[in-house]
């Protein structure tokens, strides 16, 4: 039987591998594909539970994949995750009639309640519908520049496209230095890197189309993060007995995860924490689901996200680790009924994390963790007053849950004390926070970037965990007592409205009539709209020529634009030409003259020319001939952006 299986999977992986060859099962289109044969995969029950185990499946196996260089044709890592996937499919087709199983077991539950995933992505999919419809090049740079982090960001993911690895096991760059960005965590990247893989092929494409392909992954990623959001949730069977019970409950979830404080990353350019924080999210649905599953689906599932967690935002693993706790607990109590080979299967399964956290942990070994929690760095803050509610909400929701668990009978009492104290994350992690604040004001004396990160990443564990342990002391209690169904409708209805509210106004539609948005999220839908609708700046001119500029030496930007900051003009134009090296880093502070205006720009090229002999500089044309005359010598290092 197993052979069979065997062969069958691995015919179909080979006719996926050979059509990829061909030119075939390549575009956005296949992305569906692969969201459909994953979801006809039966390791959930429910369509939630499905969404759930592949998005973290995606996530968990990404950084796996791409710390290993491979030169093997034909199977670049979209091919093998297309082919895996089909396999697996095809391979559980066959095995099922021979076990005496049915059909019916590939079609997910459906409830009501699995629609609302769906209805959260389409809103994500409006908060980032410039991102996913983004159409031309200056577009694209237009979003870009806009924000600080889409530079580096940027230049990860297309360094993994162009080298094949992220950047921690390339070797040195041409200029004997190692490459930028070595010791930065690139799990979000090796995700847009292997989902790039399926739309547009291995083959790294000119900048321009690789800068819109990379614009369209992020936006498509957050609408994922959104899914595996509000799936985790709609997962949990608390949820999924009645639609008009959940709504409320979800109405608040979805909201503040996409037009409330969850909209934070990816209006800031860090898409990569936004994902890492919905993962922590499907690390507390997962451990709360852990009789629901097949231990060994949990424990793989489990295992993924952490090392997604991991190679994501490592400092977030304090979120999880609650969590990770309770679930080990878990398995040591199940150890009377676990056979042998599923012990070992678990072992394995374990290994594999630690291998891959550990690997995690490696590429940040040069950094100081003194000096990296007291970095300085720009982000919109978390609103101090909702974020404290929901910690102490969480509170007294855990704590009621607790006291509850008091009353059960043991065998439930202890999976209710679990439950509880999972759901309790947040509370844990705020003394996690204070311990950071303490650090930071005894070191500098502030509190820094670090600490409010933190604290926005615990703000949305808190109101999801919240969530959720209202919706278990809530909606069964509500089912218990009863009423009337047209006035549960109505209140259930009007409580939904109410909490697409709590997080601020969401609507675009009245901006023109002096009512603003004030929800993070539609703030950020009416900042592209205006900005794609305004003049064009000049220093989009010269980005969209750098794109297509070919130099004998890499070169720094050196020019001041009004509204834009020039390190970060520095740094794109490092990105554009994928030649951000540690070489190189020092010339982007060499550029600080500028901000005191374009009069300063042979304050700022001097060090450069003089200190970093293989590197050129660029300016704007009304500039060169005066500064080749200043310094000759230096002449031919001299250029600009204009052809």
């Amino acid at each position: 039987m197993w052979l069979a299986v065997f062969a069958a999977s691995s015919a179909a992986f080979t006719a996926v591998v050979a059509i990829r060859a061909l030119g075939g099962m390549s575009g956005w289109a296949y992305l569906v594909v692969l969201a459909l044969v994953l979801v006809l995969l039966p390791l959930g029950r429910t369509f939630s539970q499905r969404i759930l185990l592949s998005v973290v499946g995606l996530a968990g196996s990404a950084p796996f994949m791409w710390w290993v260089k491979s030169d093997v044709p034909y199977l670049d890592r979209g091919t093998v995750t297309l082919g895996l996937a089909v396999a697996a499919l095809v391979g559980t087709l066959l095995y099922t009639p021979m076990r005496g199983l049915s059909f019916r077991r590939f079609l997910p539950e459906f409830r009501g309640v699995d629609i609302l995933p769906l209805v959260a992505a389409a809103v994500s999919a409006w908060v980032v519908q410039s991102l996913i419809f983004t159409r031309t090049l200056e577009s694209t740079l237009l979003i870009l520049i806009r924000s600080w982090d889409y530079a580096p960001h940027f230049n990860m993911f297309q360094m993994i496209r162009n080298h094949g690895a992220v950047i921690a096991v390339l070797p040195p760059a041409a200029d004997g230095s190692q490459w930028s960005a070595a010791s930065y965590p690139q799990g979000y990247h090796s995700l847009l890197a292997s989902l790039a893989e399926i739309v547009a092929g291995s083959s790294s494409g000119d900048t321009s189309r690789e800068l819109m392909l990379f614009l369209r992954l992020v936006g498509v990623v957050t609408v994922l993060g959104t899914v595996l959001v509000v799936s985790a949730m709609t997962s949990l069977p608390v949820f999924r007995r009645r639609l008009l019970s959940t709504l409320p409950f979800m109405a608040l979830a979805a909201t503040a995860w996409t037009v409330g404080p969850g909209a934070i990353p990816v209006s800031g350019a860090f898409p990569n924490f936004g994902l890492a924080v919905a993962l922590c999210i499907a690390v507390v649905a997962l451990v709360q689901l852990r009789d629901e599953l097949h231990p060994a689906t949990a424990s793989a599932a489990l295992i993924l996200a952490l090392t997604a967690v991991a190679h994501g935002w490592i400092l977030l693993l304090v979120l999880c680790a609650p969590a990770g706790l309770i679930y080990a607990s878990h398995l040591l109590s199940l150890r009377p009924e676990i056979v042998w080979k599923h012990a070992l299967v678990q072992m394995l399964m374990i290994t594999t994390g630690i291998v891959g956290i550990l690997a995690a942990l490696w590429q940040l070994r040069k950094m100081s963790p003194g000096e990296v929690l007291t970095a300085d760095g720009g982000i919109s803050e978390a609103d101090p007053g909702v974020a404290v509610l929901a910690i102490l909400a969480n509170v007294v929701v855990a704590g009621v849950l607790y006291a509850r668990s008091r009353r059960d009978l043991s065998g439930i009492r202890r999976k209710t004390v679990r439950s509880a104290l999972v759901l309790a994350t947040p509370m844990f992690a705020a003394a996690f926070l204070i311990a950071l604040a303490a650090f930071q004001l005894g070191t500098t004396g502030e509190i820094t970037y670090y600490f409010h990160k933190s604290f926005l990443a615990v703000e949305l564990v808190a109101i999801m965990c919240t969530v959720i342990g209202a919706g278990s002391l809530l909606i069964p209690r509500k089912e218990s007592v009863g009423g009337h169904r047209a006035s549960f409708v109505g209140v259930s209805l009007v409580a939904s409205l109410a909490a697409t509210h709590c997080f601020g106004l969401p609507y675009t539609s009245l901006d023109q009539q002096g009512i603003k948005a004030t929800a993070v999220g539609s703030e950020l839908v009416l900042q592209q709209r205006q900005a794609l609708s305004e003049p064009t700046p000049p220093l989009l001119k010269k980005l969209v020529a750098m794109v297509d500029r070919e130099t004998e030496h890499p070169f720094v930007y050196v020019g001041h634009d009004v509204g834009f900051n020039p390190q970060l003009n520095a740094q794109w134009s490092l990105s554009l030409q994928g030649a951000w090296t540690e070489g190189i880093q020092p010339a982007i502070s060499m550029v600080k003259p500028l901000y005191t205006g374009p009069n300063r720009v042979p304050d700022a090229i001097a060090p450069i020319l003089a200190e970093l002999p293989d590197v050129d500089v660029m300016v704007d044309p009304e500039f060169v001939a005066d500064l080749q005359a200043w310094r000759p010598q230096y002449a031919e290092r001299i250029i600009t952006w204009a052809q």
